[in-house]
């Protein structure tokens, strides 16, 4: 299995002669607020077809419809949560897999499970647990700290990888006003690494901060490498093009 982070949230998979992508983005969405975005500058879609997309929930951040029109193969796999799938429908797409939580689809020796997750702002969210038959990862998209991390651990015993937010971001644009980040802070991140009993921990959804509006924790690779070598977490910082790999 090969992993390739891509830009912000997004990673590429290749096992077993498939590609398999996660919050792949490459138009993000302003918004009502922000007037800039994450950086987008990283661009695959023109050499990238996928077998299998995934996604983590509807943010713009996260989910892609143009991208994955142009991406997703011919008699390739949309796979979302069921939660989402009137959204997926109503946005176009009548071709997909929908998902319950802890339900396995399983395609040419790849397993794909959506597993539990909280959106910071309450949307519908899951993470995905990607298995190739000897390696296993998680995709974590930008969830929040909550207590189904020990039940996943329980649950898989362990992880080649995970990827996970850890800009533990404040969205001032939010009203009301909340003080509480709406995505993994460092330390949670590392914890949550901890907990799944992931040999490595590969950080995503961080790197972006605007003054006022969305503002992310202060000194994040930081307080990463600190966090990660007191709870003994391997931590692997890739750009955006670098990759990770188990043979």
């Amino acid at each position: 299995m090969k992993v390739q982070r891509l830009g912000w949230a997004g990673i590429k998979i290749t096992a077993h002669q498939q590609t398999i992508l996660i919050d792949a983005v490459e138009h993000f969405d302003r918004g009502k607020f922000l007037l800039d975005t994450p950086d987008a500058s990283y661009k695959f879609s023109d050499n990238t077809k996928a077998d299998i997309v995934l996604i983590t929930h509807l943010h713009k951040d996260h989910y892609d419809a143009e991208l994955i029109r142009k991406v997703l193969k011919p008699g390739g796999k949309f796979i979302v949560s069921d939660e989402i799938a009137g959204d997926i429908k109503a946005d176009g797409f009548n071709d997909f897999t929908s998902l319950q939580l802890n339900e396995t689809f399983s395609v040419n020796n790849i397993t794909i499970t959506p597993v539990f997750a909280m959106d910071g702002t309450g949307d519908k969210q899951v993470s995905w647990v990607i298995e190739d038959g000897t390696h296993r990862i998680l995709h974590g998209g930008d969830t929040i700290w909550h207590n189904q991390f020990w039940a996943i651990g329980r649950q898989y015993n362990s992880f080649d990888a995970v990827f996970l937010p850890v800009n533990g971001a404040t969205m001032y644009f939010l009203k009301p006003f909340s003080p509480i980040p709406a995505t993994l802070t460092p330390i949670q991140a590392v914890s949550a690494a901890h907990l799944v009993n992931a040999s490595t921990l590969v950080p995503i959804h961080y790197g972006f901060n605007k003054t006022g509006l969305y503002e992310e924790f202060p000194d994040v690779a930081p307080t990463l490498k600190k966090e990660a070598a007191a709870q003994h977490v391997t931590l692997k910082l890739l750009q955006a093009g670098e990759s990770i790999e188990w043979n």
